[in-house]
């Protein structure tokens, strides 16, 4: 149960650099092999369906008719929104070429997106997990805040506390972990107005120290496979330090929302 728990403490998705190219390679790196395995709606985990419902809610409240999933990975979020939110239609973008084609297979071309298009306004972008895989973050959010029409939102995580930062992130591909000051203040750097900032999973802090303790390295990115006993219980720890979010002074993720400013704001 504890290496379970140790991966909830701040799950990662996809690496998605700002001026990547779609890969030719035949192979698929260690971190695609990965969001391969797990892709599917019964991967999902209490921590994935909290963030999802908390995403869906965000969206649904904003009057967005499209959710865009930029670094989309495997897909999790499509399966919940397709299953739970089919009223708000889910578009995924990812420029891993190995990846997006299992994407493709799983929703269709129809609702792929590609990196010059468009961010209409009544579109949330979902960007989770994401930024901490780029070298040159603020570089990255400047290229879809330029797509973003005024009035179209953006959500954020990242995982959190700098000082967390351990072995299991540069296994992950990670360069950085975040704290609410500095992700607002990078945000706010490309142009965009932001409405809230959040800890999530407060209740998670207590395994990172452990988790930093954990060197030894690994083949691959492992995803954990919960007893329906830790889900259950999980979900509902989850569920309500999530709804007190803007209570806590720290948790294992950073959550932001923004939105594309209109000329006159």
């Amino acid at each position: 149960m504890l290496n379970d728990m140790l991966h909830a403490s701040g799950l990662q998705l996809v690496f998605w650099p700002v001026n990547a190219v779609p890969s030719s390679q035949a192979e698929p790196t260690p971190l695609e092999r990965q969001q391969i395995l797990v892709a599917g709606p019964r991967q999902q985990t209490f921590w994935h369906r909290v963030r999802f419902e908390l995403v869906a809610k965000l969206a649904g409240n904003a009057g967005s008719n499209v959710l865009l999933d930029i670094g989309a990975g495997a897909g999790l979020l499509g399966d919940w929104m397709v299953e739970h939110r089919p009223g708000i239609g889910y578009r995924f973008e990812e420029l891993s070429s190995v990846l997006d084609a299992q994407l493709a297979r799983r929703f269709g071309d129809a609702r792929r997106s590609t990196p010059g298009e468009p961010i209409n306004a009544d579109t949330t972008v979902a960007l989770l997990d994401v930024l901490e895989h780029i070298e040159d973050d603020r570089a990255a959010l400047h290229q879809i805040r330029t797509r973003m029409a005024p009035g179209s939102r953006l959500v954020i995580t990242v995982p959190a506390l700098q000082w967390a930062y351990s072995s299991w992130d540069t296994e992950l591909g990670h360069f950085r972990r975040y704290s609410q000051r500095g992700l607002r203040r990078l945000v706010t750097e490309v142009g965009l107005h932001v409405e809230s900032t959040a800890y999530l999973f407060p209740e998670l802090l207590p395994l990172l120290p452990l988790r930093k303790l954990r060197r030894a390295p690994r083949d691959h990115v492992d995803f954990p496979q919960l007893s329906p006993v830790v889900s259950r219980v999980g979900y509902r720890i989850s569920t309500t330090t999530t709804m007190l979010r803007r209570l806590w002074p720290c948790g294992t993720s950073v959550m932001l929302t923004a939105t594309a400013p209109y000329p006159h704001d």
